[in-house]
């Protein structure tokens, strides 16, 4: 047990270590590529965002990939946001390769919608742009002892804008930019199942979006997340067939200068329904408070969360996800 946390602590500090040259410099506008902040999935919205340590299958492909370190069955999810600012749509697979780890791919599309492409001198409409964004992801995770367990995500991001009509003939020119990044997580948990579960992850790493020439180009959100999670043994023995989780998970810049908190909380009963609160604090999209209700039957399962906080709550348009997935 004490060989298996110093373990841990030094990873943790080796992580940290490596990601102290990428602080960033700045608030929100000197960031590229910020739909990488957006979170992924009814079951990590409606748990308050606080994911660095759950296991939340094909989910946390998208959050610590640590946590599919202990998948037994393939999975598979369609997961679907929807917000005032794009509409989002991500697929993902994980498959265990027994004692090899478990494996991951996954892909998501942001789309901002149809926008008219005028002419700059005369006003015209010249035809339509379509702003999107692609991120294509693959992930290894395993578990290095009983209690420890490691993941890494390589992601290929891509913003990019298209056109039709006379594209870049005194109207809005398309383009096409790429980066690669990386997510890095540790997840330790005490051998009894009740007990605490720590997390630690260094999210989006990696070079800048470069648009134009270097001097247009921004750094990614790179931002670190720490946090701790359990069970309420007292639920489960006063309620039969119920489960109680919670977490807490503080997230920052890799300068240290602008924290947030995320807290969530997860009832489940007789393992088929599930109701999730949470609270992410920041601003931007996605924040504030959040409810989330799962069901499972069998393979299949389904997860809804609604968002109360944001650019697009303000706008009238709570923040929505949906999640549907099947294992075999």
């Amino acid at each position: 047990m004490l060989r298996a946390a110093a373990a841990v602590v030094g990873a943790l500090l080796a992580v940290m270590a490596a990601a102290a040259p990428l602080r960033a410099q700045g608030g929100l506008s000197t960031e590229g590529a910020l739909f990488l902040l957006v979170p992924v999935g009814a079951r990590t919205v409606g748990f308050g965002q606080a994911a660095v340590v759950a296991e939340a299958g094909t989910e946390s492909l998208w959050g610590n990939p640590a946590g599919i370190a202990r998948i037994t069955r393939p999975e598979a999810a369609l997961l679907t946001s929807k917000t005032v600012v794009a509409d989002g749509m991500a697929v993902g697979l994980v498959f265990p390769a027994g004692k090899a780890g478990v494996l991951g791919l996954g892909a998501r599309l942001y789309d901002y919608g149809v926008q008219d492409n005028t002419d700059r001198l005369t006003g015209e409409t010249i035809g339509q742009i379509i702003p999107r964004a692609v991120v294509l992801a693959a992930t290894y995770s395993a578990t290095i002892t009983k209690s420890l367990r490691a993941g890494l995500t390589y992601e290929r991001v891509q913003s990019r804008v298209d056109c039709s009509g006379p594209c870049g003939s005194g109207g809005t020119e398309p383009f096409k930019v790429s980066t690669s990044a990386v997510d890095a997580g540790l997840q330790f948990q005490a051998p009894r199942p009740d007990s605490l579960t720590f997390g630690l992850m260094v999210r989006s790493m990696g070079l800048k979006l470069q648009v134009y020439d270097i001097s247009q180009s921004d750094p990614l959100p790179t931002r670190l997340h720490l946090g701790v999670g359990g069970r309420v043994p007292r639920v489960a023995a006063a309620l039969a067939g119920a489960e109680m989780r919670w977490a807490v998970e503080i997230v920052n810049r890799t300068s240290l200068d602008q924290p947030a908190v995320r807290l969530g909380a997860e009832l489940g009963l007789q393992k088929q329904l599930f109701l999730r609160a949470g609270y992410a604090s920041g601003t931007g999209e996605s924040t504030g408070p959040a409810i989330g209700l799962g069901f499972v039957r069998g393979a299949l399962g389904i997860d809804f969360a609604r968002v109360f906080g944001g650019f697009s709550s303000d706008a009238g348009q709570p923040p929505t996800f949906l999640t549907l997935r099947v294992n075999w």
